[in-house]
């Protein structure tokens, strides 16, 4: 475990170190800006042409595409290098919002909301592949949890300051200045990106054109690429096979539905319940992002945690009973201080639903099924927007908020025992779980491929001076080192020093050859140890690991023969 919230604030720090994270995530930044300042623009625009019957329309079809169009171009994330996806889907941004800005000043609306609506698929790209991305990027499991904090963080900036911009350009340009503005930010975002887009290397699996070369790391399997049809139901499949990937993925759905519900709730507050003036409905709006915010921030403290199930639920209580709790709010005040308490539920549900599906789907897939989550939320706001008028209509103004808020604590009563009793291990193997997914050709199996290995790793305890395992013996395990130093030699000439979080034995494992190093404890140590055909069976499935488990057999092979 990390050694407090200091331990934590460095982990954070290290997401700012570096230099591809920092970038990606700054990118993000501006994303999130462009989404909402964009969204708001078109909405007046279509609000000041025909009122809320107008707006309610164009707001449906502008999310309507996302909802296919999200899963099938975010499984593009699993065939080709996800950086260059991401690249691609800044570009069309940067095209669309520039196109649209100038469609407002010369083109009929239909032609504008044509455009706009292209622009908003564009934008819906992002999210899937840049949450697929960062486990690529990350230097250990507690990094993916702090860039997930960070780009939540984002996010809910975004959801602040975006409609914030939009009405200040507004006010100087009309929707035409907010389109200008986000297309000039996707072209920096653009910026961003390209360096790490040149750099990346065809996904593992895939040739450089996105054919299949699945046998390619092992040297053996099935080289056939995986029909269209096939590939896109990947996502699904990935989803529905799993009883927590499913239940988080449902809680994150019903959470976004919850949010789109707010974008209606957040005007029935201000206006009816409150008695505020039109420009209440930003202060509303403004202070459940704040709480969003916070919340993202306090997600710092998922950090270095191994068990996310809890936390995921406990958060979407906080989300769903700040927003039942407006229902009885006695004034203004407890009604401002349960919108921030939802808020920060928000963020934090957003943070560890993100973070738990990166565990659980694995890598080969995880595009696609952030993909299918991206078209789920996308048809959940616009459902969630529309059901508000239909609650309004059969229990009234504040009933309506406590049957919202209620409704995700029922579905977490209903889904959350297969995520919370999914997420625990066995007493003691939580450690060796943390120690396993630090080992870079393990790091991107799925959750429950590397749980299976932690529950079936052998302790070994091993006095100094003795040897693990000899060369030219055969091999039958695969080795973690948990405690101790060893050292790795080649005819009798050291090569390496091993410590913890160090594996070794996949070479023999791998190649089938006999051991081709002598490994020998130097002090004490405590081993991991997995047997051949639990390690075989789960590099077997995830090409991401057999090609970096390949490209390490190649380095070792090469530096030991550099030696002797």
């Amino acid at each position: 475990m990390l050694p407090g919230m200091f331990g934590r604030l460095g982990v954070i720090a290290a997401v700012f170190r570096s230099p591809v994270l920092r970038r990606l995530e700054a990118a993000y930044l501006i994303f999130a800006f462009g989404e909402w300042s964009t969204w708001v623009a078109v909405i007046v625009y279509a609000y000041e042409r025909g009122g809320a019957t107008e707006a309610g329309v164009v707001a449906f079809v502008e999310l309507a595409p996302s909802v296919v169009g999200a899963p099938a171009v975010a499984g593009l994330g699993d065939r080709f290098p996800r950086a260059r996806v991401l690249l691609g889907t800044y570009a069309l941004q940067a095209g669309f919002m520039a196109a649209t800005a100038a469609a407002l000043g010369l083109a009929p609306p239909l032609v504008i909301y044509a455009l706009a609506t292209l622009s908003a698929t564009a934008v819906s790209l992002t999210r899937p592949i840049h949450a697929s991305l960062l486990p690529e990027v990350v230097a250990a499991p507690d990094d993916l949890t702090a860039a997930n904090v960070v780009s939540g963080m984002a996010e809910s900036i975004g959801m602040l300051i975006g409609p914030l911009g939009a009405a200040a350009l507004i006010g100087i340009g009309g929707p035409a200045a907010v389109f200008v503005v986000s297309a000039a930010g996707a072209v920096a975002a653009v910026a961003a990106v390209v360096g790490i887009a040149r750099s990346a290397h065809p996904r593992p699996g895939w040739t450089a054109d996105g054919g299949s070369d699945l046998g390619r790391a092992m040297g053996s399997g099935d080289r056939r690429a995986p029909s269209g049809t096939r590939h896109l139901l990947g996502g699904l499949e990935a989803i529905w096979s799993d009883p927590r990937l499913r239940a988080v993925v449902a809680i994150a759905s019903w959470a976004t539905f919850l949010v789109g519900a707010l974008d209606i709730l957040y005007a029935v507050l201000a206006l009816d319940l409150l008695g505020l003036e039109g420009g209440g409905v930003g202060l509303v709006g403004a202070l459940g992002g704040a709480g969003a915010i916070l919340g993202s921030a306090a997600a710092l403290i998922l950090v270095g945690r191994e068990r996310l199930g809890v936390a995921l639920a406990a958060s979407g209580l906080l989300f769903g009973g700040g927003i039942a709790g407006i229902a009885v709010a006695p004034g203004a005040l407890p009604a401002a201080i349960l919108l921030v308490v939802a808020g920060i539920g928000s963020g934090l549900t957003a943070v560890g639903a993100q973070t738990l599906i990166q565990r659980l789907a694995g890598d080969d897939v995880m595009s696609r099924v952030f993909g299918v989550l991206q078209g789920v939320m996308m048809g959940a706001v616009a459902l969630g927007a529309l059901a508000v008028p239909v609650l309004i209509a059969l229990f009234g103004n504040r009933a309506a908020f406590a049957v919202a808020g209620l409704s995700l604590p029922v579905a977490i009563a209903l889904l959350g025992r297969a995520v919370i009793s999914g997420d625990r291990l066995a007493v003691g193997r939580a450690a060796e779980l943390r120690l396993l997914r630090g080992v870079p050709m393990l790091s991107p199996l799925s959750a429950p491929v590397l749980e299976r290995l932690a529950t079936s790793v052998v302790p070994i305890a091993a006095a100094a001076g003795t040897t693990i395992v000899r060369e030219g013996d055969g091999g039958d395990r695969f080795y973690v080192v948990a405690e101790g130093r060893l050292d790795v030699t080649v005819d009798g000439r050291p090569v390496r020093t091993l410590g913890p979080g160090d594996g070794f034995g996949e070479i023999a494992l791998i190649r089938d050859v006999p051991r081709t190093a002598t490994v020998t404890a130097v002090e004490p140590a405590t081993l991991l140890g997995i047997d051949r055909a639990a390690f075989i069976e789960a590099l077997t499935g995830q090409p991401r690991s057999r090609a970096i488990a390949s490209d390490l057999v190649d380095d070792r092979l090469a530096a030991d023969a550099s030696v002797s």
